[in-house]
Order: C-alpha cells, then sequence, then structure tokens
C-alpha cells in the first residue's frame, strides 16, 4: 500500500477519489489548497475548506490546509490577466494544475513522506513501457484528461486519478451509499477565484478596459465594446448591438483596440497555430513530423480530425472541419483516447 495525498476540493469527486483509495487499504491525508480570489468568492472558500474537513472527518483521515495564494496571484492570476490584456481567451485551470497542484502540492507532498498524489479528476494514466500515458475518463461527459495536458511524464509518475473507470453518476452513487454530505453537492462551474456573474467585473478591477469600436469586415462601425478583454472568438451573446443576421466575434485587434464581427462562419478557421506544446503520452517528434488525431479546441468541444507539422515546440494544424479557434485556449491533441499533446492555439 501506498502513502498518497489526496488533493480535497471540498466536492463530491474529490471525497469519492479519498472513500475508493482508503478501501483499497492506502495510507491518506487530504489537502486543501488555499488561494487568493475576488471578495465574492470568500465565503464559497470557506465553505470550501469547511466541506473538506467535513469528508476527511467522515473518512477518518487526516486534513491540511495549506495556503498558496501568493503563488496563485504570481503564477495563475497575473499571466490570467496577462493574457487577457494582450486580446486572448486564457484558460487558467490548464496553468494553475502543473503549477499548484502538481507542482507546489506534490512538492510538498513528497517532502511530507507521501508518495502519490491523487484528484477527483476523470481522466487516466497508463504506464506503457518506460512512459506514462494520459487518458480520457471514462465518462463522456466528465473527461478531464484535457485540463491536464501541461503534466509532465514526472507529475504523471506520481498521480493517481481513481475515478478515470467512472461515471458522474456512479460516483454520486457510491458518496450517496457512504453517507458523504457531498454526496448531493451541486456542481461548479466557475472559476475558483472569480464567479461566472463577477467576470467583467473582475477584470474592470484589475485591468485598464479601454472602450472601441466594433467594426464589420468592411471596417463599418457597428458598436462600440467594453473593452477586448471582455469578449472571445466566437462569441455571439453580450455584443450590445443590433444587426439583420447573428454576428459573432472574429478577431480581437489588440492594437488598434477594435472587436470585428461577422456571421459564424467568417468566425471558423480550417488551421491555426500551436505554441509552447507539451508532449504528453508520446516523446517530441522530430521537427518536420506531421502527427495525425483528433484536436479539441476548446473544453468539451468536440475533436475533429487534424494534422500536426512539428517545428520545436511549435506546431502547425490543419483541422479537417473548420473550427472556432480563440487564440489563448489550449488545443489538445488526442489519439482515440489518448492525450498525445496539448499547446496554446495561436493565431496561423
Amino acid at each position: 500500500m501506498a502513502r498518497i495525498a489526496v488533493a480535497m476540493s471540498g466536492g463530491v469527486d474529490s471525497a469519492v477519489a479519498a472513500l475508493l483509495l482508503k478501501q483499497q487499504g492506502h495510507e491518506l491525508c487530504g489537502v486543501t489548497i488555499a488561494t487568493s480570489a475576488a471578495s465574492a468568492q470568500e465565503p464559497l472558500r470557506d465553505e470550501t475548506v469547511i466541506r473538506a474537513q467535513q469528508a476527511c472527518a467522515g473518512l477518518d483521515i487526516p486534513h491540511l490546509r495549506i495556503d498558496f495564494s501568493a503563488q496563485f496571484e504570481a503564477d495563475v492570476v497575473a499571466d490570467f490577466l496577462a493574457c487577457h490584456a494582450a486580446g486572448l481567451t486564457p484558460n487558467p485551470c490548464i496553468m494553475c494544475n502543473p503549477a499548484l497542484k502538481w507542482g507546489s502540492l506534490l512538492r510538498y507532498a513528497i517532502g511530507e513522506g507521501y508518495e502519490y498524489l491523487a484528484t477527483g479528476h476523470y481522466a487516466r494514466v497508463r504506464q506503457n513501457d518506460d512512459r506514462y500515458r494520459l487518458l480520457r475518463g471514462v465518462d463522456p461527459d466528465k473527461d478531464q484528461s484535457y485540463m491536464l495536458c501541461r503534466l509532465s511524464q514526472e507529475q504523471l509518475a506520481r498521480t493517481v486519478l481513481p475515478l478515470g473507470e467512472y461515471t458522474k453518476m456512479q460516483v454520486r452513487q457510491l458518496a450517496a451509499e457512504a453517507r458523504l454530505p457531498q454526496a448531493e453537492t451541486p456542481e461548479s462551474q466557475d472559476l475558483c477565484f472569480v464567479a461566472a456573474e463577477d467576470y467583467g467585473e473582475f477584470l474592470a478591477e484589475r485591468l485598464e478596459l479601454l472602450p472601441g469600436p466594433i467594426l464589420d469586415r468592411a471596417g463599418e462601425i457597428l458598436g462600440w465594446h467594453g473593452g477586448l478583454a471582455l469578449y472571445t472568438v466566437g462569441q455571439r451573446k453580450g455584443l450590445g448591438i443590433a444587426h439583420s443576421e447573428p454576428l459573432f466575434v472574429i478577431r480581437k485587434d489588440a492594437e488598434s483596440n477594435t472587436l470585428i464581427v461577422g456571421p459564424r462562419e467568417a468566425a471558423l478557421s480550417s488551421s491555426c497555430g500551436l505554441g509552447d506544446v507539451n508532449w504528453v503520452s508520446v516523446a517530441a517528434p522530430a521537427d518536420g513530423a506531421s502527427i495525425s488525431g483528433q484536436l479539441e479546441v476548446r473544453y468539451r468541444t468536440r475533436p475533429v480530425p487534424a494534422v500536426l507539422t512539428v517545428t520545436g515546440d511549435q506546431a502547425t494544424v490543419r483541422l479537417a472541419t473548420p473550427q472556432v479557434c480563440a487564440p489563448g485556449q489550449a488545443g489538445v491533441l488526442y489519439d482515440g483516447d489518448v492525450l498525445v499533446c496539448g499547446g496554446t492555439i495561436e493565431e496561423q
């Protein structure tokens, strides 16, 4: 049996992950990371810690709360804001996972004598010869492998994902049978540091949002935006302009502070660039190599057949079916269930 630190979020998934490992006889410690956040999220953060403590008490395992607020602000929130200021659409969870959970938390756990870090992510890790492979979770509606696309081989070697073989319905049933208080905890779709309804307010407090023109493809002014950081490529709702046909954001020009809109097909692209590519389940190919698979251009979007042509840690992507490729989002390549690599989408 192993000594395993379990990242406890206060929800049903991490609670059941700990339950399954406890039933297998492992020595566990539940750990909750405290991070800074918008003031509106403070009651939720306190509630999260309390629920995590309750879950650990019910499972008769110790619980620790570790404050990584300073690092979270420096490594996650600052990057999130810098990306928005540059006109990009970032995914902070993808940056947070390798930096905090599989970074500082894993190092802390190893320092305390724990061999592995476990989380409630719906994904799977399998060792194949001398390499670890990251696979989708078996529940297609809950698969979270996309969020782990920046993990390294060293991090995967220390990772335990007990929920990868379960569906969400099965997880809730296990929680109910064990009488865990988290059995009926509702799903959260918010970022951990800002609620969805406060997203714009959070950016306005942290960034200088400059209003500018909304243009059609011919350069005609259709209205005015409240700051480029508030919009993303492919967005339709919230543009505040009336038109004879539905309009979508097709490009953000940070240099001229303009938002360009048009019909949906104008927001689609058959190619994009990938920067800072992290090769997860396979070794990095040689320059010029072409890799085929299915690319997911945003979390929980349908993956489409694609071919990546590699140049260093960059890649050019050709998509069989045009997609909305928002610069700043993660583009993740799969080969069936196997996550091959992930990078940051760039304009082609």
